[in-house]
């Protein structure tokens, strides 16, 4: 009588306890999710205070190009909201969603004909977030 009182016990204890499992290490990234989260926000607002001191904050919207010399992208200025066409000369692996501090320049850009592209070498971003 008493084994078949455990049988469900002993069925049961292995699934609650991985269950309880997965619920704390959900949780605890989770709460690293955050602790990074809340890192970022404050790493992008030291970067707003410089802003136009060495260079200007740009948010990487998305990457749209890449290749062996570089990467295609559209970027958003933090300080007008303004969406601009970037060129990542050299840095194929541009990541987007990305603050970037850029130092670059506006030129014409030939492969759409865009009289305003940004450029920008691995050497003229100044800071990532």
């Amino acid at each position: 009588m008493v084994i078949d009182a455990l049988i469900p016990f002993l069925f049961f204890s292995p699934i609650i306890g991985a269950y309880v499992a997965l619920v704390v290490r959900s949780r605890r990234r989770r709460a690293q999710r955050a602790v990074r989260e809340a890192q970022r926000r404050q790493a992008v607002e030291e970067l707003r205070r410089t802003d136009g001191r060495a260079g200007h904050l740009a948010v990487v919207d998305r990457v749209y190009q890449r290749a062996r010399r570089g990467a295609k992208a559209i970027i958003i200025w933090d300080a007008t909201g303004v969406e601009q066409d970037a060129w990542f000369h050299d840095w194929s692996d541009v990541p987007a969603g990305a603050y970037l501090m850029l130092a670059g320049s506006v030129g014409y850009g030939p492969h759409n004909h865009n009289p305003s592209v940004y450029y920008v070498t691995r050497r003229q971003v100044l800071a990532i977030v």
